[in-house]
């Protein structure tokens, strides 16, 4: 099996998880990884290399806004040498958001249920790791998050992972897997189990102070039009998908027993 974005934490986890269970796997990066390969979805032909003999995809890439192309240039290697099976890292489909990150996926996913290869679409909701990065401001007793008092079924990256894993192996999963964490918490909920301050800024001062900080202004936008939606309730709905599939609850999230 081939792992495209294995040095990501969500990589790294799925290429764990299948070496435990001794299913021979490639890991495929932009950067040297333990045993894997150097390549970037930009050339083909570092594609090509790296998908010969593999039967099995798993998909992701960064969110940028040419993630359409070079998720498009995997998928057609893929095609030329046979893969069997395409695992594609999605987001859940949020009504009204057509462009942006949520465009690119809806794209690709488009592109892969067109394709000859069998493919799933792996959606999680919100990561919970994305808070991650705002570890100095929660040292800090802070968390920044503009999107109202909208519930998100936040998801551990450890379930995300052990979905993808179970997508791959097995042959009677197919289609879109909406995946959740098991309770919808709003920011205010997570800033209470962090023990820090909620901060809500007006969403267009929240964009230019990150824009300003660097972030991808295409990127920025993408979050925006999501809060947005947050706040409308869009990623609120809890399934029950991660436990149907690995036979396990998903994990509680921002608390100590959800750590790992």
């Amino acid at each position: 099996m081939l792992v495209i974005g294995a040095s990501s934490d969500l990589g790294s986890r799925i290429v764990a998880a299948l070496q435990t269970r001794d299913v021979p796997v490639r890991p495929f990066s932009r950067t040297p990884v333990p045993e894997g390969v150097v390549g970037d979805l930009s050339d083909p032909a570092s594609l090509d290399r790296a998908l010969r003999g593999v039967t099995r995809v798993f998909l992701q890439s960064s969110p940028v806004q040419r993630q359409v192309a070079l998720e498009t240039n995997a998928i057609e290697a893929a095609e030329g040498a046979g893969v069997e099976r395409i695992v594609k890292l999605s987001n859940i489909p949020v009504a009204g958001l057509e462009t942006g990150l949520h465009g690119n996926h809806r794209a690709i996913e488009r592109r892969l249920s067109s394709s000859p290869v069998a493919s799933v679409f792996v959606q999680p909701s919100f990561f919970s790791t994305v808070l991650q990065k705002q570890a100095d401001q929660l040292a800090q007793g802070r968390m920044i998050m503009p999107a109202g008092r909208g519930k998100i079924a936040w998801i551990d990256p450890v379930d995300i992972a052990s979905v993808a894993v179970e997508a791959l192996v097995r042959d009677d999963l197919s289609g879109p897997l909406h995946i959740t964490g098991p309770e919808a918490l709003d920011a205010a909920d997570v800033a209470d189990r962090l023990g820090v301050q909620l901060v809500e800024p007006p969403i267009e001062q929240w964009h230019t102070a990150v824009v300003a900080g660097g972030l991808d202004p295409w990127l920025a936008e993408s979050t925006v039009h999501l809060y947005r939606a947050i706040a409308r309730g869009a990623l609120a709905e809890v399934t029950d998908t991660v436990e149907r599939v690995t036979g396990r609850a998903p994990r509680r999230v921002f608390v100590p027993d959800a750590a790992g």
